[in-house]
C-alpha cells in the first residue's frame, strides 16, 4: 500500500558519502543485526527508561511483536516505518492501522497476528525476496528495527522491546545521518 513518490531503497554504508545516495527526504530507516551482539544491552537499557522516563511523542504508531506473530520482524519495522512516515498509504495497511486508535501496542501486536490480509501481504512478499524465505517459527539470529523522526525526535522501533526508544533530536534534513549516528554507536 505505499503509494507515489515514496519507495524503500537499500543503503550501502553509514559513511557520508554513500548516505549521500539514498534519496531526500528520507523518512524511516530499517535495520536487520544480528541479536547476538545487542541482546546483552537490552535489559539495562529498558530499566534505565523505566526509571528516568523518556520523551514519547502521542503521535507515534508502535506495534508489540508477540511469539504468535514469529519471525515477523521485518513486516513489523515496514508497519513502524509506513505508519510513522507520513507518507501516504492505501490498501489493508491503512485500513489495520485506522482501526487500532486507541488501543496499546500490545493489543495491536495481538491484532496483527489474528490480520490474515496483513499475514498474507507479508508471507507473500517474503516469497518474492531474492533470498530463500526461513519457517516462520526459526531461530535466525538477525532482528530487524525501525528508526523514524517524529516531532523531531528520532525512535527506535523495536517490537520486542517494551517501548519505542527516543535517541535524541533530529531534523528532515540530518534524519539519516543521526539513524547512521545510533547505527554506530548502538549496533555496531
Amino acid at each position: 500500500g505505499l503509494q507515489e513518490p515514496w519507495e524503500f531503497v537499500d543503503v550501502f554504508g553509514l559513511d557520508d558519502e554513500l548516505l549521500c545516495m539514498v534519496p531526500q527526504p528520507c523518512v524511516a530507516v530499517t535495520l536487520l543485526f544480528p541479536t547476538a551482539k545487542i541482546r546483552p544491552h537490552r535489559e539495562p537499557q529498558r530499566k534505565q527508561i523505566e526509571a528516568e522516563g523518556q520523551l514519547l511523542s502521542d503521535k507515534l504508531f508502535f506495534v508489540k511483536q508477540h511469539d504468535d506473530l514469529g519471525n515477523a520482524c521485518g513486516t513489523i519495522a515496514a508497519v513502524h516505518a509506513l505508519a510513522n512516515s507520513g507518507a501516504s498509504i492505501a490498501g489493508p495497511l491503512q485500513d489495520f492501522i485506522a482501526s487500532q486508535k486507541g488501543c496499546t501496542p500490545s493489543e495491536v501486536g495481538y491484532k496483527l497476528a489474528e490480520e490474515n490480509t496483513m499475514k498474507q501481504a507479508s508471507e507473500d512478499s517474503a516469497q518474492g525476496g531474492q533470498t530463500e524465505t526461513p519457517e516462520r517459527e526459526a531461530a535466525l539470529g538477525y532482528h530487524f528495527v525501525c528508526f523514524v523522526p517524529v516531532d523531531g525526535h528520532i525512535y527506535e522501533m523495536d517490537g520486542r522491546k517494551a517501548f519505542p526508544i527516543n535517541h535524541g533530536q533530529t531534523t528532515e534534513e540530518t534524519f539519516l545521518l543521526d539513524a547512521a549516528r545510533v547505527v554506530k554507536e548502538q549496533f555496531m
